[in-house]
């Protein structure tokens, strides 16, 4: 893996096939085919490591694809196919996946700048120097900016809060009631993690279908509660209300309620 100090420059400039900005999954896989096809190219990744956005997801995180369908081109998942890899998994896949075709890429490289010269060709500037490029792809990813409903503001100063982005474990949630809003795969792992020491209700804006992982088995990729004591979540699973604290199988089924649930909790103290 090449890093920014290991190239040598001409001058202020070098010049590039392809730019890719982002080096996780995508800024990777581009980077694959841009290899096959034998342009000159470069992936620059801002961070110190590549993958940050994964180093920052919780710790228990499980992808909800197998990893028979999680791969890259060009390398297979490794372990079995039909079960699902950890977070640390995929990082270390995505590492070995960038030494195994030696992509050329560049850490602690943040593109600030990116613009189309007279020339035809883009220009990006980092942090000390600027590159030309052909091509640029944005491989950044499309949620890198947390999401938080204006309710926040007005709960009380002592309800905790946090938003996904700085979850991490189940022991830095104080105890009492837990209200998780989210019906997506982050939202349901999180509530049944959450599950095993808290009661959490699980709010969502409409009711979700499971889906069985492959014809033949009947585990649903979006779960908030198994084993031989929970429950597990379907269409017909019972919802969550403001007077019923509820469990992680319980839906709440309607944006209104969520804002209801979190005025309850906030008059109980």
């Amino acid at each position: 893996m090449n890093s920014a100090s290991s190239h040598s420059y001409e001058g202020s400039a070098q010049h590039f096939d392809v730019a890719v900005i982002g080096g996780g999954q995508a800024g990777l896989a581009i980077g694959y085919f841009l290899r096959q096809e034998g342009c000159r190219f470069v992936i620059l990744e801002r961070a110190s490591e590549l993958a940050p956005a994964w180093r920052e997801r919780w710790d228990s995180l499980t992808l909800f694809t197998p990893r028979r369908y999680s791969a890259l081109s060009g390398v297979a998942f490794p372990g079995d196919p039909d079960e699902y890899p950890t977070r640390d998994e995929v990082i270390a896949y995505l590492e070995r996946y960038a030494e195994t075709f030696q992509l050329a890429i560049e850490l602690n490289s943040e593109a600030k700048k990116l613009e189309l010269g007279d020339d035809g060709r883009f220009r990006l500037e980092l942090e000390d120097r600027a590159i030309t490029a052909d091509q640029v792809v944005v491989a950044t990813g499309p949620f890198q900016s947390p999401f938080v409903p204006k309710l926040a503001e007005r709960l009380a100063p002592d309800v905790f809060q946090v938003h996904a982005t700085g979850y991490r474990r189940a022991d830095e949630v104080p105890p009492g009631n837990v209200l998780v809003i989210g019906g997506g795969n982050t939202g349901y792992q999180i509530a049944k993690e959450l599950s095993a020491t808290h009661k959490v209700a699980l709010s969502i804006g409409s009711r979700q279908n499971t889906l069985a992982a492959t014809p033949a088995r009947t585990r649903p990729l979006l779960v908030a509660g198994e084993g031989p004591n929970s429950r597990q979540v379907s269409r017909n699973a019972s919802r969550a209300t403001p007077e019923h604290e509820g469990d992680a199988d319980r839906l709440e089924p309607t944006r209104a309620q969520a804002a209801l649930w979190g005025r309850a909790e906030t008059a109980r103290g």
